[in-house]
């Protein structure tokens, strides 16, 4: 619904909402999952709204919308899709990923555990984005969730902004782009083994199952 309100609609006042509610009516969704969410995406897309019609009074512009691009980097093709890249009012790129919980926390990206935005305007920088090259300077999750604090719905975050920020916005692509340099040097093009559970704090636990990790989880050598 967020692309073809890009794509279609321009970003038009009133169609995300339209959209939203036309789509749970259409006799596919369950009742019951219908009277559940649709309010709250109801109040999450008028959010949305909302900020994308502020941010063009303020010379804000959308670029492109869910936007595959690619490049070379640190010896290998690196690609990615956009969820949204932004023309600031200063002429420079903001990148924008679209999150229905809460964006990675500032320490997780620190860790190199969440590249995804960094990477998109490392992409966006080196004019892998057709439409949409420049430098990147803003970085922000918008999260369709309830902001804890207002109880509302709708809340943008950024990993160079807050409590424990990765870096200033200016430097947040070459950071994430050393992080990911030095991955690629040890795995992609070198020959370090892959290991399981290399930090566990930030692992994700699918696939234990699959890997057998009790099975040999604690034998040294």
């Amino acid at each position: 619904m967020l692309e073809t309100w890009a794509k279609d609609d321009d970003y038009a006042p009133g169609r995300l909402v339209e959209q939203m509610e036309a789509v749970f009516s259409d006799g596919t969704i369950h009742p019951l999952i219908r009277a559940l969410w649709l309010p709250r995406l109801r109040d999450a897309a008028g959010w949305i709204e909302q900020q994308v019609a502020g941010n063009k009074r303020e010379g804000r512009t959308p670029l492109v919308a869910e936007k595959w691009g690619s490049t070379e980097f640190a010896g290998v093709t690196l690609g990615g899709r956009a969820d949204r890249i932004d023309r600031l009012a200063d002429g420079k790129l903001g990148i924008v990923d679209y999150k229905t919980g809460e964006g990675p926390k500032n320490k997780q990206v620190a860790a190199g555990f969440a590249m995804q935005l960094g990477l998109i305007g490392l992409i966006a920088e080196q004019g892998g984005f057709e439409g949409a090259a420049g430098k990147a300077a803003a970085f922000e999750y918008w999260s369709l969730a309830r902001d804890q604090q207002t109880r509302d719905f709708g809340k943008i975050s950024s990993p160079t902004t807050g409590k424990y920020a990765v870096t200033e916005p200016e430097a947040f692509v070459a950071e994430i782009a050393d992080q990911f340099a030095k991955a690629a040097a040890k795995w992609l093009t070198g020959n370090d083994p892959f290991t399981a559970k290399l930090s566990p704090e930030y692992a994700w636990s699918d696939y234990d199952q699959l890997m057998r990790l009790e099975e040999w989880q604690g034998r040294d050598g």
